[in-house]
Parts: C-alpha cells; sequence; structure tokens
C-alpha cells in the first residue's frame, strides 16, 4: 500500500520532513548550547587557577620582600653598632640603616594589609624588636644613651630578633604550603 495515500498524500510526508528537519534543528541547538555552556565552564576554571596561581605569586613576592628587607635591616643596626662599639667614622653604617629602615617600614606596611594573622603576629613582634633596637642604637650613636642601652644588653636583642626572624619565615612557609605545621 502507498504510504502518501495512507498520510494524506504529499501534504503529510511534507510535515514528517518539516517535523524531522525542526527536531534535528531543536537536539543539534541543545547540543551546541551544551558545548558553549561546558567551553565557559572550563574557561571560568582556568581562570579561576590562573589567579590562584597569581595570587600565590604575589604573596610568595610579598614574603621574600618582608624577610629580606627585615633580615637587611637587623644586619644594618647590627652594623651600625659595631661601627659605634669600635668608635670608627660611621655615616655610611648611617645611612645604610636609613635605607633599609626605610625599605623595611614598606614591606611591613604591605604585610600589614596582605598577609594572613598568624604570619601578621609574628611579623608585628619582629617589627617591635626592630625598632626598639633602632631606637637603642640611634641612642647609642648619638651619645644620648638611657639606662640599659649598651653593647652588651643589644646582643641577647639582636638574636632574639634573629630567633623571631627564624619562626616568621616558618609561619610564612606554613603558609605557603612548603612546610606543615
Amino acid at each position: 500500500m502507498d504510504t502518501s495515500v495512507l498520510l494524506g498524500g504529499g501534504a503529510a510526508g511534507a510535515i514528517i520532513g518539516l517535523v524531522t528537519t525542526f527536531m534535528t534543528q531543536f537536539f543539534a541547538g541543545r547540543h551546541q548550547t551544551r558545548e558553549f555552556d561546558r567551553a565557559d565552564r572550563v574557561r571560568r576554571e582556568e581562570r579561576q587557577v590562573e589567579e590562584e596561581r597569581a595570587r600565590d605569586e604575589q604573596k610568595r613576592a610579598d614574603y621574600i620582600a618582608l624577610n629580606t628587607a627585615s633580615r637587611d635591616f637587623l644586619t644594618a643596626l647590627t652594623d651600625l653598632l659595631h661601627a659605634v662599639e669600635r668608635t670608627e667614622s660611621r655615616q655610611e653604617e648611617r645611612e645604610a640603616l636609613e635605607r633599609a629602615r626605610g625599605v623595611h617600614r614598606s614591606r611591613y606596611a604591605e604585610a600589614q594589609l596582605r598577609v594572613p594573622d598568624a604570619v601578621l603576629e609574628t611579623a608585628s613582634s619582629v617589627n617591635r624588636r626592630l625598632m626598639s633596637l633602632f631606637g637603642m642604637v640611634k641612642r647609642l650613636d648619638n651619645g644620648r644613651a638611657h639606662d640599659g642601652d649598651t653593647f652588651e644588653t643589644a646582643q641577647p636583642r639582636i638574636q632574639e630578633i634573629w630567633g623571631l626572624l627564624s619562626k616568621l619565615r616558618r609561619e610564612m612557609r606554613i603558609d605557603l604550603g612548603v612546610t606543615e605545621r
């Protein structure tokens, strides 16, 4: 039997053709939409990974800068203290100390806004001790020492700060995931 007779002739075939075409386009459109959504999701995930990587690199750079600046500041303080003790000309050490202090202050100010509390707590301890030692060394340098401002009392303070710097470095390494607590 002729199917065109059962379906009402050529009109039915045309309708079936249209429905088939429509369904093919509909399913192709749905497939294309899913592919676009999947590609968009992959792009967002890749962007998120890149942003995390950039944040980690920035944090690492901030930590390196803070560690370096704090160590340089302590070294400059120690150098000036030794020059004062030897009663040598101290202008070069004074200038180096002021430069190191300025860099440390900048790096510490940045850290106050960027680092987690555990790291900031130790960085604050380092900063307070450095600034206290700075005051002592400057008073010794200027010949206006307070009671207790001596070369002998400065040495344990210097060693204490080196210990705090080690603690700070450890806190930063833990935060970076380089080492475990």
